[in-house]
């Protein structure tokens, strides 16, 4: 009995329902598509005899077995699906692979786990722990779900979140949103970017008092009239953790005020146009890794600059040092955190990396090493949990863009590694 196809279908039913967080609803705080997602979840698997529990529209979850409790979390609400797509953002098979905001990022590697288990069960072997799956419903906008969950139910002993990377992800760096204000340049009218402190800014646009130089690029539009100078420039987003990958359009209109106004642009420029945060002073890294910087939303607002940043920093910097260190930068007014993960760690040695990571290297031929990431996943809502999959290393990631998608292969693979790892962490016959 094998269920790849089952949970391929069960995965294009959730992509197909809009769950970006919406107005709150009856059934659900943060929309009607959120609470389609959970209550679809809630009924397959009840309909597969699990014990489930739909937490007041923030979370589902499905529990079956007895003993020590091993957590598998993971969402169904997803980041918007902006932009021109080559197929269907709410999920379309087309050349061989799959299309839809949430294929990777989370609904599909949460299906595939949910039908792993399915899967096991169905061929006669038995949970050694009770294994409950819990899927949130505002990942992608504040946590709000997993800190309901943990106020209300029962915390895992240990378990895995299906919401990173392959093989293994044992540490994860710290993460702190801070808004900090600056003062506004001199002339600057307005500018505009980006919707969350997590996405690297794929637009955005600008207005300053005197004329620039006027220029027609790919990137980049100036237009002069009536004494001023109307920008516009895009970019190409991606996942505020690693914003290396992406392009900034914010980056691209400081560049352009700095050549052509000078002064506090040049300043700005210098402090923000890295993803490093050394122009700020926040650079540092160790064996976690090295601090990261996304420029994530900017606004005018009076005379100050906001600007939200989305800082991964390494496991031996505390976040209050980051505060302090952006405190004290040239020109900022203030600082404040309005979101913020402290560092998590499982040893390599310990047996749960050890099963996942031996589940991993066995179906894929690989030899792998557990490593760490600057994202956070619901792993950090448990003391001993890891984040485990769904992409591969030799993938391209498409999370938190257009085109998220996963080729079927690499899709049935996911699914093959994550029975493998259900069954050595979870089952026996």
């Amino acid at each position: 009995m094998y269920l790849f196809d089952q949970a391929l279908e069960a995965t294009m039913k959730l992509l197909s329902v809009d769950s970006v967080q919406g107005a709150p609803c009856a059934d659900s705080p943060f929309g009607e598509g959120v609470a389609k997602c959970l209550r679809f979840v809630e009924k397959t698997a009840k309909d597969h005899g699990f014990k489930t529990c739909y937490g007041d529209g923030y979370y589902v979850f499905a529990e079956v077995g007895e003993g020590d409790l091993f957590g598998v979390l993971g969402h169904v609400d997803t980041v918007p699906y902006e932009g021109k797509w080559d197929a269907d953002p709410l999920g379309e098979i087309k050349d061989g692979r799959i299309y839809g905001r949430g294929v990777l990022d989370d609904k599909g590697p949460m299906i595939c786990c949910m039908y792993a288990a399915i899967q096991l069960l169905q061929e006669g072997y038995k949970p050694t722990k009770r294994l409950r799956f819990i899927f949130g419903g505002n990942e992608e906008t504040g946590w709000k779900c997993i800190e309901r969950y943990m106020e209300k139910e029962e915390r895992p002993v240990t378990g895995f979140s299906p919401d990173g990377d392959f093989p293994v992800i044992h540490c994860e760096k710290g993460v702190a949103q801070i808004l900090v204000k600056f003062n506004k340049p001199e002339k600057l009218v307005s500018m505009d970017g980006g919707v969350r402190a997590n996405i690297v800014i794929d637009d955005a646009t600008a207005v300053i008092e005197g004329e620039g130089k006027e220029v027609r690029g790919d990137k980049l539009t100036a237009e002069v009239k009536d004494g001023r100078t109307y920008i516009k420039a895009t970019g190409r987003p991606a996942h505020g953790s690693t914003p290396e990958l992406g392009d900034n359009a914010v980056w691209h209109i400081l560049e352009y005020a700095a050549e052509n106004f000078g002064g506090g642009y040049a300043k700005l420029r210098d402090q923000l146009c890295d993803w490093t945060g050394k122009g700020l002073g926040i650079a540092a890294k160790d064996e976690s890794g090295a601090l990261s910087c996304n420029v994530g939303i900017v606004r005018v607002n009076g005379d100050d600059l906001e600007v939200t940043l989305d800082i991964r920093h390494p496991n031996s910097m505390k976040r209050s040092e980051v505060e302090a260190r952006l405190a004290a930068a040239d020109g900022v007014k203030s600082v404040e955190t309005q979101h913020f993960h402290d560092p998590h760690f499982v040893a390599e040695d310990e047996p749960l990396v050890k099963n996942l990571l031996g589940a991993y290297n066995d179906v894929t031929g690989r030899e792998d090493k557990p490593f760490s990431i600057g994202g956070a996943t619901y792993a950090r809502a448990l003391e001993h949990g890891v984040a485990f999959g769904p992409m591969f290393p030799w993938q391209e990631s498409t999370i938190h863009q257009k085109n998220e998608n996963a080729t079927l292969e690499d899709f049935k693979k996911m699914y093959d590694v994550y029975l493998e790892a259900l069954k050595r962490t979870v089952f026996t016959k």
